[in-house]
Parts: C-alpha cells; sequence; structure tokens
C-alpha cells in the first residue's frame, strides 16, 4: 500500500510540475503523449529471445521506435533540450530496441536517447521523458520482475517532465502483485489511460507492424506450418490463381489452401477420384474441397542433377467444368515420353504419407519429347517409337487448349498469403517459377550478357534479377524496413534532409522502347506490391514524373526505370550547359509537355531522314542505295562507333570509314562507303541549316563533358540495360559513366535477331567486346587497368526455352534466321536453336479460291452482337503491316482489326497474327538470292534451269533488314500465323514462300467463308475494354481507340483519338507544321469536349493559337 501512495504522489508531481502540461496536443500523433500516459497493447505477444537474454516484445519495440520518432519530431519545432531514456525489465528488450535505433539519433546536440535495463535506473537519476516498456503479454498473468515494487517506484521517480507506459493491461491485471491493477485503475481514473488500436495513428500502425510480423515469422521460421512437414514441391499454374480468386467465400479460399498444405505434406485423403486420361494414359487426381473439385497431377521436374516427382495443382473448378479440363491436358500429356508418364504414375508411400521419388539423370533419359533441330534447326527427327502416336492425336492440335504455356507458382507462405488476403492479383505481379538456367541467370553475381531471341523472356529475366537484388539488399541492411513506408519518406522529404543520411541500392534499368520501359515499371511495381503483401510503398513513376537530372533523385523513384531518351535527358540535365542550349527555342522551364514537343520536333530520326532529307539529297548519289542502310551507316558506325581515330566533332573520318571495307566485317565495299560518306556530309550540311539535330549529336556531346569529369551525381550500384541491341556502340558507352562496378553492376540483355531500330547494326559479340575495351580496361579517370588482368569477363547466358509460342513457329523464324546466318554471318550472333514443348497449328498462306477481296474483307467484320460478345477479328488478334502507308490503305478500306506496324509491335505478343503484303510491299527488289542458300543446302534440284542472282553483299544489304524484319514479325504471335498477299508479285511465288514450302514449314489454306468462321473470335466487351485499357497505356492510341469503340465506350474512344491526333502532330510537326496544326487544333477540340482541359489549352498552344488556348 506504501507503495501504491507512492507511486500515486510522484504522478501528482509530474502532472503538477511538466513543462509540457501548456503543450498543443491537437497533433493526433501527439495526443497520447501527454506528462502521463498508459497505453494498452493487448496484440503485443511475448517470446524468449533466441540467445536466451530472457523476454522480448516486438510490438512493443516497433511502438517505442516510432514514439522516438514522433518525440524527434517534436523537438525540432520545440529545439528545447530533451533526454529520453527507454527503460525495460528484460535485457532481450533493451538490445532489441538498441539495434532498431542504431546510431540515428546519437549526433544531434540536444536531443538524448538512451536506451537501459531498469536496474541501470540509478536512484536520483532524472530524465526528462521515459518510457517503459513491459514486454509482458499472456494470458496467465506472469509479469516477472514487473513485481518488483522497487524497481516500479524508480521508473515513476526518475520522470522529469513525461512517463509513457507500454503494457498488455489483461496480463498486468492478472499479476499477482496488487500494485498493476492500482496504477491501471487510477490512470483511468485520471484519464491517461488509452488503447493503441483505437488512436489513429498508432493504430494503424500497429496493425501493420502485427501483419509484418505474423509475416516474417512464417517466412522466416523453418518450423513454420507451412514448411515444417513439407515433403512435395507443389506448384500451381496461373488457371489455378484465376480461378481461385473468383472464390467469393474466404473461409473456403483457406479451406482449398489448408487442403494443398496437406497435400504437400504427404497426406492423402481417403476419398478421392483417380482419372485416367483417355490418350496419355496419364493419371489426375480430383479432390473434393466443398463445392470445388482440384484437378493434380504427379510431374517430373529436372532438378539438375536428378528427377523428381513433384505435385502439379492445374485448376479449382466446379464439377461440370471438370471434363474439358481433362480433355486439354490429355492432349498437352501427349508431349511427354511413355518413360516419363510411368515414373508419374510411381506411388511410394512411407508410413502414412505419399512421398515424392527420384531418379539420377541419365544421358539417354529424355523428359520431354523435344524436337531435334537438323539442318540448321529446320528437319524434325524422331528418336522415340511413341511419335506416332503423338502426332496423329496431335493433328488437329490447337493452342488454346494448350497448357504447356502455362506460368506456375510455388506454394510458398508468400502465395499463400497473398492468395488468402483477397488480392485479385490485377495490381501485382505474382513470381513465378524460373527455370534452372533463369535462376543460374538471376543468382549469378558478376557482370552479365543475357542474349536470347523473342520469346525466351529475357526481360522477365532482367527484372527478377533487379529485384532479386532488391531483396537482397533490404534484408541484409533493414530490418524493419518496411514500417516506415515511402509516402512518409516523399511527404516527409524535407525532414529526411535533415536527418541522418540514408543509404540505399542505386539500381537502374535502361530500355531503348519507351513503351516496354512503361511495361517494366508496372512488373517491378507489382513484384513490390507483392512483397508488401498487396500494397506498394511507393507510386508508379512514368518518365515525365522523374526529373531530367540525376542530382538530388529521390530514393522514391529506385530502382529508377527510365527508357534510353529518358536517360539521355537526365544526363544531359546534370551535366550543365545543356546541349539543348544551342537552340534559341529552347527553354526548360516550359512545361513538361511544351520541352517533350521541343525536342521530339527537333530531333531527326530515321521516318524525318526519308521523309524530309532523303528526298532532297543528291538522288545521283542515292538512288542506288536504300535509305535504311545509309542510315545504318551513319548513326552505327560514323557517328556511332567507337574509333581510336575520329574527327574533332566526334565522327569517323572518310578516310576511316571508307578503309573499313578491309575489315573482314564489312558488308560494304569502298566505292559504296564513298557515297555514303557524301550523304552523310550532305545530311550533316542540311541538318545544321535546319537547326535540327539527332540523338548521335547528343550522344557525342555528352561523351565530351562527361570525359571532362562533370559528372557528380549518383553512381549507381548496377545498371541494367535491355534491349541493347537498338542501342550504337558510343550510346552504350555511356554507361561507364554512371557505374564504376565493372565486374558486378552491369547486365547486357538483347536479341540482335530483332535489330530493327534503323541506325543500328552489329552483334552482341561486339558489345562484349566494347565492355572489356570501354569499361574494364579504362577507369573513370582514364587509367587502365591492364590487359593481363583475369576473370573480368564472363561467357553469354544464351536464353534458349521459348515461353511464347509452340514449335511450329519456332521453326519458320529458325528458317529467317538460318538465312540471316548464311548472308549475314556478322550481322547477328550464332545461337542455338530454340525450343518449346508445344505443337501447334502450322503457318498459313491464305490462297483465294478466286480474285474477290470481299472475302478477305469479311474476315475483320463484325457480326451483329451475339449475347455481350462481338463475332470478328478478335481483341487478341492483329494485322501486322510493313508501314504507315500500307496501314493507311488497309483503314481507309475500312477494315475492322487492330493494324499495327511491325516496328509498333515490337515486344507485344498476340493470339493470333496476321502479316498483310509483307512482300508485296518490300523495297527489296529481287529475293531471287535465297535460292542460292536453297540450292547449296539441297532443298533444290541442283540440275534446276532457273538461275538466281548472285550475292553482294552490298547490292544485297538490304536483304538482312528485310529478314530481321520478317523474323520480328513471325515472333509476335502465340497460336496462329497467317500470311496473305495481294500485291504485284503473283501472291506466293516469291522465293521466301517457296523456300518455306520446300521444308514443309507452312500450309497453304484456301481463304473461303468456312475459314473466315474458324479464324473470327467471340470477343466480349469487357475483353475489347481490358485490351483498349493495355493499348492506352503503352501509348498505341489508334489500337485503343478500336478497342474502346467495340467496347462501346464512347468517351474512352474520344478520349484516344484525342491523344492519337496529339502524338501524330508531335511527330510531323518539324516538317508539316500545318497539317500538325490541323491535328492539334482537332485534338484540342476533343479534349475540350470531353472536360480535360489542361490538355486541350496544352494542344492550343502548340499549334500557335494563343488566342483559344
Amino acid at each position: 500500500m506504501e507503495a501504491v501512495v507512492a507511486v500515486g504522489e510522484c504522478i501528482n508531481k509530474l502532472l503538477e510540475t511538466s513543462r509540457y502540461n501548456n503543450m498543443n496536443l491537437s497533433d493526433s500523433r501527439m495526443s497520447l503523449f501527454r506528462p502521463y500516459s498508459l497505453i494498452n497493447i493487448s496484440s503485443g505477444k511475448e517470446e524468449m529471445d533466441d540467445v536466451e537474454y530472457g523476454w522480448k516484445n516486438i510490438v512493443e519495440v516497433a511502438l517505442v521506435i516510432r514514439i522516438v520518432h514522433n518525440l524527434y519530431k517534436e523537438w525540432k519545432c520545440l529545439r528545447q533540450q530533451l533526454n529520453v531514456t527507454i527503460v525495460s525489465t528484460y535485457t532481450a528488450q533493451v538490445v532489441e530496441i538498441k539495434e532498431k535505433l542504431g546510431e540515428k539519433y546519437s549526433n544531434f546536440d540536444g536531443f538524448i536517447v538512451r536506451v537501459i535495463d531498469i536496474i541501470e535506473l540509478l536512484e536520483g537519476e532524472k530524465a526528462d521523458v521515459i518510457v517503459l516498456s513491459t514486454v509482458r503479454s499472456n494470458s496467465e498473468g506472469s509479469i516477472g520482475l514487473l513485481s518488483n515494487l522497487e524497481r516500479v517506484k524508480s521508473v515513476f521517480t526518475s520522470a522529469r517532465d513525461c512517463l509513457w507506459i507500454l503494457g498488455d493491461e489483461r496480463t498486468l491485471c492478472r499479476g499477482t502483485s496488487s500494485i498493476w491493477k492500482s496504477i491501471i485503475r487510477d490512470a483511468k481514473a485520471r484519464k491517461c489511460f488509452f488503447n493503441v488500436e483505437e488512436h489513429e495513428e498508432l493504430g494503424k500502425f500497429v496493425v501493420k507492424v502485427k501483419k509484418e510480423l505474423d509475416e516474417l515469422n512464417e517466412m522466416l521460421n523453418p518450423d513454420s506450418f507451412l514448411f515444417r512437414n513439407s515433403k512435395w514441391k507443389v506448384s500451381f499454374s496461373d488457371s489455378f490463381v484465376n480461378s481461385f480468386v473468383k472464390i467469393k467465400s474466404s473461409q473456403k479460399k483457406s479451406l482449398v489452401m489448408n487442403f494443398l498444405l496437406r497435400l504437400a505434406n504427404g497426406w492423402r485423403p481417403k476419398s478421392s477420384v483417380s482419372i485416367t486420361c483417355v490418350e496419355s494414359k496419364q493419371c489426375l487426381k480430383q479432390y473434393k474441397v466443398k463445392d470445388f473439385h482440384v484437378i493434380c497431377s504427379i510431374d517430373i521436374e529436372n532438378e539438375g542433377y536428378r528427377y523428381v516427382q513433384v505435385l502439379k495443382v492445374w485448376d479449382v473448378l466446379p464439377l461440370v467444368d471438370v471434363p474439358e479440363l481433362v480433355r486439354h491436358l490429355d492432349t498437352m500429356f501427349l508431349t511427354y515420353t511413355t518413360d516419363d508418364l510411368d515414373r508419374c504414375k510411381i506411388r511410394y508411400v512411407k508410413g502414412d504419407l505419399e512421398v515424392p521419388m527420384s531418379w539420377e539423370t541419365s544421358h539417354d533419359n529424355v523428359f520431354y519429347e523435344i524436337h531435334n533441330f537438323i539442318e540448321e534447326g529446320i528437319r524434325l527427327t524422331t528418336e522415340n517409337s511413341d511419335h506416332s502416336r503423338s502426332r496423329k492425336s496431335l493433328k488437329d492440335f490447337k493452342m488454346s487448349e494448350s497448357l504447356q504455356l502455362m506460368k506456375f507458382y510455388p506454394l510458398s507462405y508468400d502465395m499463400v498469403r497473398h492468395l488468402v488476403s483477397g488480392f485479385s492479383g490485377t495490381e501485382m505481379v505474382l513470381p513465378f517459377e524460373l527455370t534452372n538456367q533463369e535462376m543460374e541467370v538471376v543468382h549469378f553475381d558478376r557482370t552479365s550478357f543475357i542474349l536470347g531471341r523473342s520469346g525466351t523472356g529475357k526481360t522477365t529475366v532482367l527484372i527478377r534479377k533487379l529485384f532479386h537484388k532488391e531483396q537482397l539488399y533490404h534484408l541484409a541492411s533493414e530490418g524493419f524496413h518496411k514500417l516506415d513506408s515511402c509516402n512518409e519518406k516523399v511527404k516527409e522529404d524535407s525532414e529526411c534532409s535533415e536527418e541522418t543520411e540514408e543509404t540505399f541500392l542505386g539500381q537502374i534499368f535502361v530500355t531503348a522502347n519507351p513503351i516496354l520501359s512503361g511495361a517494366v515499371k508496372e512488373h517491378v511495381e507489382g513484384l513490390k506490391r507483392f512483397s508488401c503483401g498487396g500494397k506498394s510503398a511507393e507510386d508508379s513513376f512514368s518518365d515525365s514524373d522523374v526529373p531530367d537530372s540525376f542530382e538530388g533523385l529521390n530514393r522514391c523513384l529506385f530502382p529508377l526505370v527510365v527508357s534510353y531518351h529518358k536517360f539521355l535527358m537526365m544526363l544531359d540535365g546534370t551535366l550543365g550547359n545543356s546541349f539543348f542550349d544551342r537552340f534559341p527555342e529552347a527553354t526548360r522551364g516550359a512545361t513538361s509537355l511544351a520541352w517533350e514537343n521541343f525536342i521530339r520536333m527537333k530531333e531527326v530520326n530515321f521516318e524525318k531522314f526519308e521523309q524530309s532529307y532523303w528526298p532532297i539529297l543528291n538522288r545521283k548519289i542515292t538512288k542506288s542505295l536504300p535509305s535504311s542502310v545509309v542510315f545504318a551507316e551513319i548513326m552505327s558506325c560514323i557517328k556511332g562507333g567507337l574509333h581510336t581515330s575520329i574527327c574533332h566533332d566526334g565522327n569517323l573520318s572518310r578516310e576511316d570509314y571508307v578503309s573499313l571495307s578491309q575489315s573482314r566485317v564489312s558488308n560494304l565495299d569502298g566505292e559504296t562507303r564513298e557515297c555514303v560518306y557524301d550523304i552523310f556530309i550532305h545530311y550533316e550540311r542540311k541538318k545544321k541549316m535546319n537547326g535540327e539535330y539527332d540523338l548521335a549529336d547528343l550522344v557525342t556531346d555528352l561523351h565530351r563533358r562527361l570525359g571532362e569529369g562533370n559528372y557528380e551525381a549518383i553512381e549507381f550500384d548496377f545498371v541494367y540495360i535491355d534491349e541493347v541491341q537498338d542501342l550504337t556502340m558510343k550510346e552504350i558507352s555511356l554507361f561507364k559513366y554512371i557505374c564504376r562496378n565493372v565486374n558486378h553492376g552491369f547486365v547486357f540483355c538483347g536479341d540482335t535477331a530483332q535489330t530493327i531500330a534503323k541506325g543500328s547494326d552489329f552483334r552482341f559479340e561486339d558489345i562484349r567486346h566494347l565492355f572489356y575495351e570501354e569499361f574494364i580496361l579504362k577507369s573513370r579517370s582514364g587509367k587502365s587497368f591492364g590487359r593481363g588482368e583475369k576473370g573480368l569477363m564472363t561467357d553469354l547466358f544464351h536464353l534458349n526455352k521459348n515461353f511464347r509460342t509452340h514449335a511450329g513457329i519456332l521453326k519458320l523464324a529458325q528458317s529467317v534466321v538460318n538465312l540471316l546466318y548464311y548472308f549475314f554471318p556478322d550481322s547477328i550472333d550464332v545461337l542455338s536453336p530454340e525450343i518449346s514443348h508445344i505443337m501447334g497449328e502450322t503457318p498459313s498462306l491464305l490462297v483465294q479460291s478466286f480474285r474477290d477481296e470481299t472475302t478477305f474483307s469479311s474476315m475483320f467484320s463484325n457480326a451483329a452482337d451475339l449475347g455481350k460478345k462481338l463475332v470478328g477479328f478478335g481483341h487478341d488478334q492483329v494485322v501486322l503491316v510493313r508501314d504507315d502507308s500500307v496501314k493507311e490503305i488497309l483503314e481507309s478500306a475500312g477494315t475492322e482489326a487492330i493494324i499495327m506496324t511491325i516496328s509498333e509491335s515490337k515486344g507485344l505478343e498476340f493470339q493470333d497474327v496476321l502479316l498483310y503484303n509483307f512482300v508485296s510491299s518490300s523495297p527489296l527488289e529481287d529475293w531471287r538470292v535465297i535460292e542460292k542458300y536453297m540450292k547449296d543446302k539441297h532443298f533444290l534440284d541442283q540440275k534446276s534451269s532457273s538461275s538466281s542472282p548472285s550475292f553482294d553483299v552490298a547490292t544485297h544489304r538490304l536483304l538482312c533488314s528485310e529478314l530481321k524484319q520478317l523474323y520480328v514479325a513471325i515472333t509476335r504471335t502465340k497460336r496462329r500465323l497467317l500470311f496473305y498477299e495481294n500485291g504485284d508479285c503473283d501472291g506466293f511465288s516469291n522465293p521466301i514462300y517457296n523456300y518455306w514450302e520446300k521444308l514443309c514449314l507452312v500450309q497453304y489454306q484456301t481463304l473461303d467463308h468456312s475459314f473466315v468462321e474458324k479464324i473470327q473470335e467471340h470477343s466480349t466487351k469487357e475483353e475489347w475494354m481490358s485490351s483498349g485499357k493495355e493499348y492506352f497505356i503503352k501509348k498505341k492510341y489508334k489500337a485503343a481507340k478500336e478497342c474502346f469503340r467495340k467496347a462501346g465506350e464512347t468517351l474512352l474512344e474520344q478520349q484516344a483519338e484525342a491523344f492519337f491526333l496529339r502524338a501524330s502532330a508531335q511527330n510531323i510537326c518539324s516538317y508539316d507544321f500545318d497539317r500538325a496544326k490541323k491535328y492539334l487544333h482537332k485534338a484540342a477540340v476533343i479534349f475540350k469536349s470531353i472536360g480535360m482541359f489542361e490538355q486541350a489549352v496544352q494542344c492550343f498552344y502548340d499549334s500557335k493559337n494563343y488566342e483559344m488556348a
């Protein structure tokens, strides 16, 4: 009783003498922190420390850290001496708090934070603020050292201005000591007792901490119920994910997940249905969970040194949908060998549990019936007697029924947490399982070069590698890094600069394609949202949100994802004396849109070169040379190459350029190079007169300024360059200035078969040579590391498993690559052929039964509404054309389909692709040169009387560009590829089609009404709407407009039309401003009509209609 009285007197004295009695406590963050507060934390959890220091309570630790943070913010306003002492009765709690606080507040004069054990609290010692963490939280009322009355009294007598007690009311009141019951009763009477959950700010914080702790406990605890008894690796398909998120009942979701976890532990229910597939004889299991049926099968997985049984979960469905899934799976299982199907059927029971079998790998074991490409990857051979069975069953195989292209996800805690929490998956990216080869790339810790053809998952692997680095960094350095959201950091940006400087991982991801840059941003943000349990700490930033400088970047922008063009703008803005200062009209202070318009208006790209410069150059010089070849030579060689002897302006001299004709890799002779250099001189003179620039000018200027040592901004830890094939050597070399980590810090990724960017032409091997010469041998100060240094260069990682499409498409693409190998061996890297475990429909050459365009046109016309569906060329089907001129012809003919140029389609993929008039519209006059290859490879009769023209690299250089364009077009499809020709080349008599026919890679298909019905899709308005949004995000406004029109979304259709007109005006404003003004005026009128007034004003302004603006 004496102790209770003494405590009461201490509280009275504290309330009377505290200097914070009159402090404004209207701020919600400080409303609890009166001179005396007892804060009830019922959601805490006590736990014994691993190293036996005693008890700790992590929720209280986190709350203490938060309180100190809030105190620090108040102290900055008051600027009074403040001494804060944090006290606990357990050493483990003291150690934990000290670790989390670190040295963050150790360097502030006047703000002192001390963390001590209660026995260190000396008699008579005072502190301005004392925070007591009582730690204990249990149902028994065990409070340990808190029952010591003298120690409790010492806390109350040591507080000069404030005493705040954190504890669990339930535990403290149940203790054997009556003092805590009295203290709590007294606090309530004084209205100094608060439940933390009821507090606006701290309540949310505690919930967040609790969720974080639950996650950490499960993920980091090897004895977690998720993994404790797991014997099987369980993977579920994206079909399962899609079906699972549609289950409305959270209870049923939990039941399904618990069921899968039990399966992973080896338990098998007695009541299950065994299904034997009709054709493949594979065994499936059907398990009933409430109203749903889970379909599983045992599969075989290659772990490198052994094959092991794994459990694959294909879907969770109502009973009525099970037969169709079984039929689809049966078709897919036909690609398995008989041996592996037999291995899938083996069961091994150990006690009451079923456990997986494993086998050592051997050279004669074939996991899938992988089709071996011989004769440069074309002719199909068979080594298994079961192929005839497979071929017969696969004759009418449809890619829409194939499940082989599915992504699979591991049954991990993160995945379970995500799915059971009710997130739909639309705002985040689920990290699907990677192959062994992909995992090797992700975990490889040195500078690397990743090469793969289209569809092999290069960009995905690059993103996962970046995200893997982020995860490792945070795990190693931050512990509770999630507790302080980045949004708070943004709001308190000025405060961050005053506090201790926080380190972060400097990563930058750069891609040549700005559209792909946006997609990468979304992917990274989706992975971050997944890792954060559904809520990303950062907002998604576009290029326009990122400042044009590397100085003072907010840490929330990292990892930084930008297009290469944005990267150049940031370098320019960092170095001072901007390249654009030479243009009188340049105004950096203008609006972002106005600045972008100016940059676009002054830049000469290939389209402007071809339309504005090429026609006015000397026809005697240009008539025998394709414009694309000349532009490529100017940009990638004369202005974009790295050579030791260059002119003062950064360009290759005429003498040195012409001498390159003697090199082994030259595709142009000396005379042709003389002509090209003459064109270059004329082009440069005209460009200067027009007051314009090309990207090579900017890059050369940046090299000059960087070489003078003007870069003093952030030095990145890791740099990821995607689509590197679209950059010149000089453009790539800029990255050496922003990252010193040459041994570990660079990843170059690309595919030289996709070099369709006009102005870039080199092999991936050239990049490795560049890296060795410019990055490794030279430091930023120009010092040489020495050529004798070994171990710095690594071999190429070649990704050759295709995840996009089936073997028929890959073989056709490989046939194009083989032509490149043969005619232009130095223009493309030699790789082993891609593999796919899928068989699909052979690409078709569409032949009309008579000369009638109506049948072709009818393919794209929409039938009347069938319920909510439109029948026609569907939302995931596309018509690809060579260029905008062909595109305009189709559009003017009323073709109701998504139409894109091949260049526009790069980075996209579709279910079906129709390639329209590729050869008919080709600038290559004579394709017969490829017959030379066919004769050499014995695809043509050697005695054939027809003669093919002799091949000359200089004369037929355009063939290289044509073949690469063709390769890109072919690899856009996942399911069906169609060719249509109606030009003057007499249909499909062109040698390229004869080449494919000889190799049995294409089939002729009569274009009649029955085929039109087969090809047309039933797309819902929701599907059109979804596709429209995707196209809009990727700035494919014309395609988005068509989708919105078919979805019946008039407002969005108008919005897409306005953005399309504005983008079109930006593209032509430099050489046809009158037409650009008309486009801008139309866009402004539309923007105004739909209430987008800011965009309307900008369009009026850009069209110089200042009165309307």
